[in-house]
């Protein structure tokens, strides 16, 4: 073996310029912020028992996901209203709430299995992962907890998950605390960015569909 190869099992001391903030900005393969979840009994990732059930995962793509366990801290900075279509083609999304596409999602989320959700999305920062994110309220149980994320706008929250039984089913939803646990946020500049970006999508928009792991569209 010549002295410039290395054995297969080998082990030599590489050096890292750049620490994990530059490898992410970098690595991400698209713009769109991950998504939070959390994750229902018919979630992708809790069928392949890549996560347990009633716990948040961030959703980066369709194989990358970060287990937040079932309660996280972030900072709520804005909240926009969203219809969602998931049908086999595409996924429809709308973000103009007096636009007929969004009426006409709303209506069709009233039926079992349509593939439609509607409700406030909001931007936070997570410390925990030191990125923004999505967290779409979208199904009953979100639309009725979202008021309390809302009051927190500008405000530290604490995001944690219950579990909730009917006669029929039992499920997970959010509920939503105040945080009194100090974390470091990004600067101001960084902040006006994502805001105004996150509150000037365009009106609708067209996507070819993805399974992305975790996508439940019969949310409760």
């Amino acid at each position: 073996m010549s002295e410039n190869q290395v054995p297969a099992v080998a082990s030599v001391n590489a050096v890292e310029k750049f620490g994990d903030d530059a490898f992410s900005i970098v690595s991400t393969p698209s713009s769109f912020l991950p998504r939070v979840q959390v994750m229902g009994g018919n979630s992708d990732l809790v069928i392949h028992g890549k996560i347990g059930v009633g716990r948040y995962a961030l959703i980066r793509g369709k194989e990358q996901f970060d287990d937040l366990n079932i309660s996280f801290d972030c900072l709520v900075l804005a909240w926009r209203p969203k219809a969602m279509q998931i049908t086999d083609d595409a996924v429809i999304t709308c973000f103009d709430h007096t636009d007929q596409m969004f009426k006409d999602i709303m209506a069709e989320s009233e039926k079992k299995d349509s593939g439609c959700m509607y409700g406030p999305e909001y931007l936070v920062w997570i410390p925990s992962m030191k990125v923004f994110a999505l967290f779409f309220m979208g199904s009953k149980t979100g639309r009725r907890e979202a008021p309390a994320l809302r009051a927190l706008l500008g405000k530290a929250a604490t995001l944690r998950t219950k579990l909730i039984e009917s006669k029929q089913f039992s499920w997970h939803g959010p509920v939503v605390s105040a945080c009194s646990t100090p974390f470091d946020i990004p600067s101001q500049e960084e902040i006006a960015q994502e805001v105004e970006k996150f509150l000037n999508p365009p009106k609708d928009d067209v996507e070819p569909v993805e399974k992305v792991a975790g996508d439940e569209t019969r949310a409760r």
